[in-house]
């Protein structure tokens, strides 16, 4: 019998989470059983743990209600799990989430409903909510009104990689995740920016749904750690603006412009970005071009290799 086509496929990729996997997977067998109508499957994508997740996973598939497949990619970074995630995915969509977030009982029927219509492909991404009151209210996205993504725009923290999804044939016009980008990588973050920013301006429709939710359990609940989190995520935008810095197409020279034109007012006492939280445009323009640099440096190296 030929294999059955498979409508969705959820994407998570992990390393060393073993301890903290099981309301996720809980979540995504939950979310299959409100959703038994559609040809489901999860791929896990194991990123080099030493610790047990793949043995959790192969445990917990057992008796799930959604077919899993379990994938190991040795290549260290959330870019190269996700490459891995999608070339074994059989799904019609593509579905992406982390493994700190919990997926709505809704979100496969929510998904299917989205992309029922489309006459080509779009890529989508969601809300994602603070899954714990205890944790800082960062590496979310809440905002209740639907969006669309304009050359105006920022791409990064427009669609975040832990709630996004798009149709595989998106694939042949976008290609893979860049694994310079991501956790894990030389850049460390980045690499759903880099990705919706390539599909962008490759013709692709970029929206933005509400309806379309996570939980986020990211257990961060120190202004330090928030700090760090900040600069990498500054590093790697200022990589991205290396990357793209001579292409006609983007805007990320006006992002780049604007990072400093907000650094200045900073300087001069017009505003902040966020002094709750300790967090300057100063300090984020500083990693950016730290970003940039290291970028150049790279590039370099490589074409003397």
């Amino acid at each position: 019998m030929p294999p059955q086509p498979v409508d969705i496929s959820l994407i998570i990729s992990s390393k060393n989470r073993a301890y903290g996997l099981k309301n996720c997977l809980d979540a995504v067998s939950s979310a299959a059983l409100h959703a038994d109508h559609l040809a489901l499957e999860l791929v896990f994508v194991d990123n080099g743990s030493t610790d047990n997740t793949s043995e959790i996973v192969s445990e917990w598939a057992k008796n799930a209600a959604i077919s899993t497949h379990l994938v190991h990619e040795a290549k260290p970074g959330l870019a190269a799990a996700r490459n891995s995630g999608m070339t074994a995915a059989k799904g019609k969509i593509l579905a992406f989430t982390d493994d700190d977030c919990e997926i709505l009982p809704d979100y496969f029927t929510v998904i299917a409903a989205l992309f029922a219509g489309d006459k080509q492909p779009v890529l989508r991404g969601g809300r994602i909510e603070l899954g714990d009151a205890r944790d800082l209210p960062v590496t979310i996205k809440t905002e209740l009104e639907p969006a669309t993504l304009t050359s105006e725009l920022h791409a990064g923290g427009f669609v975040h990689g832990a709630n996004m999804a798009f149709p595989r044939t998106l694939i042949d016009k976008v290609g893979l995740f860049d694994t310079r980008f991501g956790a894990g990588s030389p850049f460390r973050s980045g690499e759903d920016t880099d990705y919706v920013h390539r599909a962008f301006n490759a013709g692709i429709r970029v929206e933005y749904l509400p309806d379309f939710a996570v939980k986020h359990f990211h257990g961060r609940r120190e202004l330090g750690d928030v700090k760090k989190l900040q600069s990498g995520y500054a590093f790697g935008n200022g990589a991205l603006y290396a990357k793209y810095l001579f292409d006609r197409r983007s805007n990320m020279r006006g992002m780049l412009r604007w990072d400093i034109r907000q650094a200045v007012l900073e300087a001069i006492g017009r505003q902040r970005l966020s002094g709750e939280l300790g967090l300057t445009y100063r300090s984020q323009l500083r990693d950016n071009l730290t970003g940039m640099m290291a970028y150049w440096r790279g590039q370099k190296a490589g074409r003397a290799a």
